[in-house]
């Protein structure tokens, strides 16, 4: 997902210091996986399936398993408001360009502020907490999801595995 908000800043910013049209066919490539990969299915996963797991065996974790999903609602606004500012900019409205290279990047600094919290608050615990048979459920739910990009490795790949999903 950071890559992809990466790639969507870097996109805006070329584009709109270059002079050239806009590749709005590639950010809306960028938005559509954002919203059906990210949020449609890698966060509802993620809660269905790990942290439904860690409830289970460390009660102890609820508070910051909370805090994780509420930066999951987080993660929405920002997706919404990026996605707007990108609507706006292939619309018409020139100065959303450079709200969509900057909510992109907001959005990109706090997922990862995101993935640092959850991995030392989340997924440590599961990490202890966890037995084998409950990492199975949660990576067939996670490659159930059949995220494009998982399996891309340069920026050639990823474009191509965007143009083919979407």
């Amino acid at each position: 997902m950071i890559r992809s908000l990466l790639a969507m800043r870097t996109l805006a910013r070329n584009d709109l210091q270059s002079g050239q049209p806009p590749d709005f066919a590639q950010l809306g490539r960028l938005v559509a996986y954002l919203e059906r990969f990210s949020q449609g299915r890698h966060q509802p996963a993620e809660e269905q399936h790990l942290f439904r797991a860690i409830e289970q065996r460390e009660p102890a974790a609820t508070r910051a398993l909370a805090r994780a999903k509420r930066d999951h609602a987080a993660c929405l606004g920002y997706f919404n408001r990026l996605s707007n500012a990108f609507g706006r900019w292939r619309g018409g409205q020139q100065s959303a360009g450079d709200e969509v290279a900057l909510m992109a990047d907001d959005y990109a600094r706090f997922c990862r502020l995101h993935a640092r919290i959850e991995t030392r608050d989340v997924l440590s615990v599961a990490a202890r907490a966890l037995q084998a048979g409950d990492w199975s459920r949660i990576a067939e739910a996670l490659a159930a999801a059949n995220d494009p990009l998982d399996r891309s490795r340069t920026s050639d790949e990823c474009a191509a595995a965007l143009r083919a999903a979407f």
